[in-house]
């Protein structure tokens, strides 16, 4: 099989980078209000707001910046490589429900030691030098299906902008179904917290009044194609929806926001 050009990823000059901007950071050398582990969906959306009300914060990632003109690859067919985006055979991902079955570490198990790198089920060629390695960095808590990256920013970088809400019916689910208990907040609890999510991020959606799924602060939502108006025709005679999805893409712009414009 001829090279996967994908796999072939020149990663030194953005680590050495990383290395000297952590190196240049020395304990003791200044004094945070808050220190906030993790850049990712939490931790970064924590610092960012603290930042912006006058907080000093510090920000502390155990993973490296990213390249993103040489890592992001989101315009590329999947036909560009020979596995479309699989890892290489010596790679291997977990799947999903072997997580519920295999023993931790994961990488010790027989049926994976053979192998040269073992991650999470999100990697791929696009996303292969962001995930843990778990020969490097093994796991032996609890057996669910937990995917760890090591980039600044975390999971959001390969987040797919799905915009969703917990409704009453989750938060109460235990009084519903007779199993686990109770969320110990409400929806109307973190509402609030939702909407300003939603005006930061500029999210797209249509209102439709479903209990299970809030509506939230919402953009113009992308059109449905030709092909997605005559199925939302044919399941509404039988009483059933089909919406545009709610997503963290912009359609009209966000306003008084410097840092994001799409």
């Amino acid at each position: 099989m001829a090279a996967d050009p994908t796999l072939d990823l020149d990663l030194a000059a953005v680590t050495d980078e990383s290395r000297r901007l952590a190196a240049a950071i020395k304990p003791g050398t200044a004094r945070w209000d808050v220190i906030v582990v993790g850049s990712g969906a939490a931790g970064g959306m924590a610092a960012f707001q603290l930042a912006m009300a006058g907080v000093k914060v510090l920000v502390l990632e155990a993973g490296r910046m990213l390249d993103h003109r040489k890592e992001y690859r989101t315009m590329e067919w999947p036909y560009a490589s020979p596995r479309r985006f699989r890892l290489p055979p010596d790679h291997r991902p977990i799947a999903v429900a072997e997580y519920n079955f295999l023993d931790r570490p994961y990488a010790d198990n027989p049926e994976l030691a053979k192998h040269k790198r073992v991650t999470s089920y999100a990697a791929n060629t696009f996303t292969r030098n962001w995930v843990v390695d778990e020969k490097e960095h093994p796991t032996t808590g609890t057996p669910y299906s937990w995917v760890r990256s090591r980039v600044l920013g975390g999971k959001t970088n390969f987040w797919g902008r799905g915009a969703l809400r917990y409704g009453p019916p989750q938060f109460g689910a235990a009084s519903r179904d007779g199993y686990d208990v109770d969320w110990p907040i409400t929806y109307d609890d973190v509402k609030p917290y939702y909407d300003k999510v939603d005006v930061l991020l500029g999210c797209s959606g249509t209102k439709e009044g479903l209990e299970q799924v809030p509506d939230g602060i919402f953009q113009r939502p992308s059109k449905l194609n030709c092909v997605e108006v005559t199925f939302q025709r044919a399941i509404a005679k039988m009483g059933r929806r089909y919406i545009p999805g709610r997503a963290g893409v912009t359609t009209d712009g966000v306003l008084n926001n410097k840092y994001r414009t799409k």
